[in-house]
């Protein structure tokens, strides 16, 4: 188990090479999904050697390669623009230009001859960006500036949960646990009825039913069933995982849930006993962090100075889609409930117009409808007005550079959809928002019913609003839990309406 648990130490440190910041998106993520499960399989290990800290370094470094190449590049610069402007001038200059280069949609290799090609415009970028990353490290070492999370000692991973524990949840063939980590230690909680394969069995059956749910003519027995696929997946959850994790935090009323793997698309904060006796809504208020790393980088966006102003998106009736009656009244509301809001709507809610928009307002509102893409993860997108001409994808978010941002708030349809075996890389529209900068988001699992989607966001905003143009973000996850708890209490049989929606950030 020794040897295994070095091997798999060497595996994990070389995983960021199988991705490197050179290659375009589409191909780390092509690439980074033929090495699913490295993370968790390292992480198993550790435990079964008695390490729970070791795991969670390695769990960490398995997972969300694509999101840390963006927090590198998102560092906070602050005291390296004090102490060495020249050097953080050129960091960001090269952090811009391989976001360009790498992040865009793929180009043809070869230019007009005697021109270097893309691929060794990026390869080179890359050696600079190396080349400079490392200067940085051993020129200024108390900044603590890109450095991987493997390199934290055990004190500093326990810091990130000093506002309440974070819950990394691990399946692996060998061996299944719930990594819980606090400001006073990390302990492992095995979970052995979460063993990969009914993992997989339950969400598949979790996911047909809610298609099933969706699906325009259904009869109401069929419904019904299928809302009882979703009740006993909550118990599953509740009997697997939830419940051993809060039996182990006694008194907690906050935590942080960080899945991945089979469970990233299941509503652990929703979890509830087969008995309908109290449940996880009714034990504490979550939030969900695709990793330790991008809560840290979601607080220290936090701490940064806030812009003003509310954008507002609505589009309610999208070419090739459904119609989203609810969404005109939902945006009219809010523009109203906030003083000073900028409503884009229907034809005014273009790419451009949006991606423009988001530079110049703290907060945001889609009341929109998403498309999950799990063939190309990095194209999901927002439906805007020319989503069919130009789409605002999860590509496009990411390169934005949005530093007074706060809150994006996704009141659209299954915005945390990803490819399973991108899973652990969270790339999906929340994440997007997150790389570009938002330390909170709000978004939903599946589909959102268009007029409990209106509700629960009134109800947020009702709650956050200052009613002098600006909104107290830092209640975004106890607005939300007080909502959807309204909403369960009201429609206690039909979990579906009001499980989706989850809070991501600090």
């Amino acid at each position: 188990m020794g040897r295994a648990l070095d091997g798999y130490e060497a595996a994990v440190d070389l995983l960021h090479s199988v991705a490197p910041r050179q290659l375009l998106r589409d191909d780390q993520e092509f690439l980074l999904s033929r090495v699913v499960g490295l993370g968790a399989a390292a992480a198993a290990c550790a435990v079964r050697r008695g390490r729970p800290g070791l795991a969670v370094g390695l769990l960490e470094q398995g997972r969300g390669v694509i999101l840390s190449h963006a927090f590198d590049a998102d560092s906070d610069l602050t005291r390296l623009r004090e102490t060495a402007p020249g050097l953080a001038a050129r960091f960001e200059e090269l952090r811009d230009a391989l976001d360009t280069a790498t992040v865009g949609e793929p180009l043809p290799e070869e230019g007009p001859p005697g021109r270097a090609s893309r691929a060794d415009q990026r390869q080179r970028l890359a050696e600079e960006w190396r080349n400079l990353t490392d200067r940085i490290r051993a020129e200024h070492p108390g900044l603590g500036l890109l450095r991987p999370v493997r390199e934290w000692d055990e004190r500093e991973l326990r810091a990130t949960a000093a506002a309440g524990p974070v819950v990394l949840v691990n399946v692996s063939p060998y061996g299944s646990d719930a990594l819980i980590v606090t400001e006073h230690a990390i302990d492992a909680v095995p979970l052995p009825g979460l063993d990969p394969r009914t993992t997989e069995r339950r969400r598949r059956a979790f996911e047909n039913a809610l298609v099933r749910i969706e699906t325009p003519g259904i009869s109401r027995r069929q419904s019904q069933r299928a809302q009882q696929v979703v009740r006993a997946t909550l118990a599953w959850l509740w009997q697997e995982v939830t419940d051993p994790v809060l039996d182990r935090l006694p008194g907690a009323t906050r935590v942080w849930w960080s899945p991945g793997g089979l469970l990233g698309t299941l509503p652990l904060h929703a979890a509830t006993p087969a008995d309908g006796g109290p449940g996880a809504l009714d034990r504490v208020v979550s939030s969900y962090t695709p990793t330790l790393r991008a809560l840290h980088h979601a607080r220290l966006r936090a701490a940064r100075p806030a812009g003003a102003g509310t954008l507002v998106v609505s589009v309610p009736e999208p070419a090739g889609q459904a119609p989203l009656p609810g969404a005109r009244s939902e945006a009219g509301h809010l523009a109203r409930l906030i003083p000073g809001a900028t409503l884009l709507a229907d034809a005014s809610a273009t790419h451009t117009a949006v991606a423009t928009a988001l530079h110049h307002h703290a907060y945001a509102h889609f009341a929109c409808h998403a498309l999950g893409d799990v063939q190309r993860p990095s194209g999901s997108r927002l439906v805007l007005h020319d989503h069919r001409e130009r789409p605002l994808t999860v590509r496009d978010l990411a390169r934005l550079r949005l530093p007074s941002v706060r809150l994006a708030y996704l009141s659209a349809c299954a915005t945390l959809r990803t490819s399973p075996e991108l899973a652990d890389e969270a790339v999906h529209i929340v994440s997007a928002f997150q790389m570009a900068g938002f330390p909170h988001v709000v978004g939903s699992l599946w589909h959102v019913d268009d007029a409990i989607g209106a509700e629960v966001a009134l109800r947020v905003y009702e709650e956050l609003n200052t009613g002098d143009g600006t909104l107290d973000v830092s209640r975004t996850a106890e607005a939300l839990h007080r909502a959807v708890r309204t909403l369960r209490d009201t429609y206690p049989e039909t979990p579906s309406l009001w499980a989706c929606q989850v809070h991501a950030g600090p």
